[in-house]
This record gives C-alpha cells, sequence and structure tokens, in this order.
C-alpha cells in the first residue's frame, strides 16, 4: 500500500522519485536565483530526470502553471536562466514547444551566479555530509540544544563553518530575493525608490517568441547572420519592440514587412545599411519601393493592391505559422 498520498499532499519515495545528482542540489542552493528561476529549475528537473531522460520538451504555459505565475513573467525569468547558461534550449522553432534541458556541468554556468571556489570548500569541509547519529538530540532535548548552538556559537560552529555558512547565505541572495523581503521604515526615499522600480518594470513590454514582432526581428537577425556570421547578438526584446512600432504605428502589413526584410538582406547594397530594426524603419519606403521595383510592374502592382511581396519564400514561412 503506497505511503504516500498525493491528495493530502504527503510524499513518499515509494511513490515516485526524481534521481538528481547531489551536485546539482548543493549548486542550487547556492546560486544566486529568484523564487521563479529556482522552480523553472526544479520543474525541468521533474520533467526531465523524473522521467529518466535528460531533455523535454516544455512550453511557457507548462513552466507558468507549475511556478504559479504568468506566461509573460515566466518567459523574462527563463530568457535570464538561458542567459546564465543553468537551462540550454537544445531546439526553437516557432509553432513548435522547444526543447530544454538543465546543464548539468556547474562550471558551464556564468560565475556572476555562483560561487565555484565557495562551493568546492563547502564540499572539502563536509558541509553535506549529514551529522552521526550521536549528535542527534533527543525529542525532548532538541530544543535545548538548538537554543544553545544559536546563542553560544563558539559550542556548536567553528569558526571555519561559520565563515561558510555566512558566504553561502550571503552569495545565495541576489538582488530581486532582497527586494521580497518587507521593507524598511527608514524614511520615505527607499519607498520612492522602490515605486520608481515597480513602475519601469511593469511599463517594460515582453514580447514572447511565438509574437509577430518577436518572429519578424529574429528572421531579420538570421537573415544578417547568414552574410555576416561574426554580428554581434542584438537584444530581441528591444528589436521586437520596433517590429511592434512598425506594424502597429506605421502600419505595414506583416507579409510586407517580412518581404522587406528578404529583400533587403538579399541586396548587396541593402544589407550593409540595415543592420538593426531601426534602420529598417527608417528605409522602409525606399527598400520597399525598391523591392518592387526590382520583382517587375507585375508584381510591383500585385505588391500595391494586395500588401505583399515575392510568393516564392516558403522558407521563411515558419516563422509565421
Amino acid at each position: 500500500m503506497p505511503r504516500g498520498d498525493r491528495e493530502l499532499f504527503k510524499a513518499d519515495c515509494e511513490d515516485g522519485f526524481t534521481r538528481i545528482a547531489n551536485l546539482i542540489l548543493e549548486a542550487l542552493a547556492m546560486v544566486k536565483l529568484n523564487s521563479t528561476q529556482t522552480g523553472i529549475c526544479l520543474f525541468l528537473l521533474r520533467r526531465t530526470y523524473g522521467w529518466n531522460r535528460s531533455e523535454d520538451a516544455v512550453s511557457l504555459g507548462d513552466f507558468a502553471a507549475a511556478c504559479g505565475t504568468s506566461r509573460t513573467y515566466v518567459s523574462r525569468q527563463l530568457a535570464d536562466l538561458l542567459q546564465k547558461k543553468i537551462i540550454l534550449r537544445l531546439s526553437y522553432e516557432p509553432g513548435k514547444t522547444p526543447v530544454y534541458t538543465f546543464c548539468t556541468n556547474i562550471a558551464e554556468w556564468d560565475k556572476n551566479c555562483i560561487n565555484l571556489r565557495a562551493l568546492a570548500d563547502n564540499a572539502r569541509r563536509g558541509l553535506y555530509e549529514c551529522a552521526p547519529e550521536e549528535a542527534i538530540e533527543p525529542s525532548g532535548q532538541a530544543g535545548e540544544g538548538l537554543s544553545n548552538q544559536i546563542t553560544l556559537p563558539g559550542w556548536g560552529l567553528s569558526d571555519q563553518t561559520s565563515y561558510g555558512l555566512s558566504n553561502r547565505i550571503t552569495l545565495g541572495l541576489s538582488d530581486k530575493t532582497t527586494r521580497n523581503q518587507p521593507e524598511k521604515q527608514a524614511g520615505s526615499e527607499p519607498a520612492a525608490g522602490l515605486k520608481t522600480e515597480r513602475k519601469t518594470i511593469k511599463e517594460r513590454e515582453v514580447y514572447t517568441p511565438d509574437s509577430l514582432p518577436y518572429q519578424l526581428a529574429e528572421l531579420l537577425l538570421k537573415k544578417i547572420i547568414e552574410h555576416l556570421p561574426g554580428y554581434k547578438p542584438p537584444d530581441l526584446q528591444k528589436w521586437a519592440k520596433s517590429m511592434e512600432a512598425i506594424l502597429r504605428l506605421d502600419k505595414r502589413p506583416p507579409d510586407e514587412v517580412k518581404q522587406v526584410i528578404i529583400f533587403a538582406q538579399a541586396d548587396q547594397f541593402w544589407r550593409a545599411n540595415i543592420l538593426s530594426t531601426d534602420k529598417l524603419r527608417k528605409h522602409y519606403d525606399r527598400l520597399n519601393i525598391r523591392r518592387m521595383e526590382r520583382a517587375g510592374p507585375s508584381a510591383a502592382k500585385y505588391n500595391r493592391r494586395q500588401g505583399s511581396g515575392y510568393l516564392d519564400n516558403d522558407e521563411y514561412e515558419r516563422f509565421f505559422q
């Protein structure tokens, strides 16, 4: 008979468990992540190693539901984890669920989010080893033993252990985690700064990979890299914002924008000048005229009537599925 009961939230390994390397647990305890990012990592470990596999296709909706937050917010946190190389995206095609894996090589993680030397020192000191049985207080004296350990650190913790724990706590808290602590009533200035920061975060637009502005920005980047492999990757969120302005404010048809992008990066002159979404927006009309002229009178007439361009670019249809 199972010992656990999912309906009563009583857990037991006999009802299923996830086999995770100890080093991953030790690193997650120290890494600088906020609560949502930690939840994303744990959920991905459950979806992969929980089923004895190293990768899985996970949607933004799945991540958001597992972490109890919105798709927009979880998308931003997932992007941060990808940048820190804690989570890797193995494949992504618009219209299909991306495939993710957890990076088990801790040395490849961003050095700004984890102190590998402190992690190694903790292991050498035996921090992750359990206490001997004789050191465990009986249930009736547990409170007294804990009180002595806290009030008299010289009795319960050595200087080295205290130093290691202090470093772990300091390094393990990110700025975002600190903001979630109760506010200090020290005056109006910190509260004003916090209000400004919240307003900035609220006003910041986030575009998901399946949104049309993001897909157009990704298409432009892909075409640039084809003829300029060393191009420095831009902030696709900023590019998507510019694309959104082209679509919404300038009222450009999406298919026409796609054709203009393809034309600009195929033309020997324009591809050296259109290396950002801002440049694309600035020279959009000139590019569109040249594109229609290059296609010929019949195509130009069709473009003016339908607001679209070449019809033989099926290779890029996947960006808009």
